[in-house]
């Protein structure tokens, strides 16, 4: 699998809990994932297991993501 990046996007009313999620993520998994500007998260994944992962996470709480190929 060609390294993939997460962009996750929250609002002013979601950020808090998108960040707290990156950072649960970040302590207990081997995926890196760090807050970003604009209440923006990125995560990177390892494999394609971490990959639907966290597509799945992000999905069940409701936040907009997209998915590009990491330079």
């Amino acid at each position: 699998m060609k390294a993939k990046v997460i962009i996750a996007q929250a609002t002013v009313e979601t950020a808090e809990f998108l960040y707290g999620l990156v950072k649960r993520v970040a302590e207990k998994t081997a995926i890196k994932a760090y807050p970003s500007v604009d209440y923006q998260a990125v995560f990177f994944p390892v494999d394609k297991h971490d990959l639907s992962f966290v597509k799945q996470v992000l999905t069940d709480k409701g936040f907009a993501f997209s998915v590009e190929n990491a330079e």
